[in-house]
């Protein structure tokens, strides 16, 4: 009798434990994916705005310095066709995080839960947990809200190359050359990879 009551009771003990887990990593996953999206949302508003002033503004010196036949007038050149590819990538982006809210995040998260739960269980860590759910739609949420972050971060080093010591025009445009291989390293990495993680592996 001892046996099976204690039996019992470790059976209910289990399933109050796989509820109690159950209900923490649901919080969990929910809390991570609604925070990580509001604050893109937030990034998006002004980073949308600020790069395509920043673009506008470049539009406008290549124009001169191809009027004017300035020898700086191929650095603008690339200038005005990184930053209108970023301002793509940043509307693309920001489309998309824009279009998720808090109840597609609880709808893929129950549709996924089982298997997340799982690669949870398998995890070492938290990187080793993202990685083990690369091709879930609930991997591909939180990709693209920190994708946001990546872009702001290309926006704001090549604005802060550009302003750069303004006074010397020479070190200006050899800083803006600068820039723009630097942000064309990036664009192409960033491309590459949204279409691994979001494009492909989603289709």
């Amino acid at each position: 009798m001892k046996k099976i009551v204690f039996a019992a009771v470790f059976l209910i003990f289990c399933s109050i434990s796989a509820q109690d887990e159950t209900q923490i990593f649901t919080a969990q996953l929910y809390n991570q994916a609604a925070l990580l999206l509001n604050s893109a949302k937030s990034q998006c508003k002004k980073l949308s705005e600020e790069n395509q002033s920043l673009a506008n503004a470049v539009s406008e010196l290549y124009k001169k310095a191809e009027q004017h036949k300035n020898v700086a007038v191929n650095v603008f050149a690339n200038s005005d066709y990184l930053l209108k590819f970023l301002q793509e990538r940043i509307d693309r982006t920001c489309g998309l995080v824009e279009m998720a809210n808090n109840e597609s995040v609880r709808l893929i998260i129950a549709q996924e839960f089982d298997l997340l739960l799982a690669k949870k269980r398998q995890s070492g860590s938290f990187e080793d947990f993202i990685d083990k759910i690369f091709g879930t739609e609930y991997a591909k949420l939180l990709y693209l809200a920190t994708s946001v972050s990546s872009l702001e971060k290309m926006y704001k080093k090549w604005a802060e190359k550009m302003v750069s010591e303004r006074k010397d025009m020479k070190k200006t445009i050899s800083n803006i050359a600068e820039a723009n291989t630097e942000l064309k390293r990036e664009l192409t990495d960033f491309t590459k990879t949204f279409k691994l993680y979001y494009e492909k592996t989603f289709k």
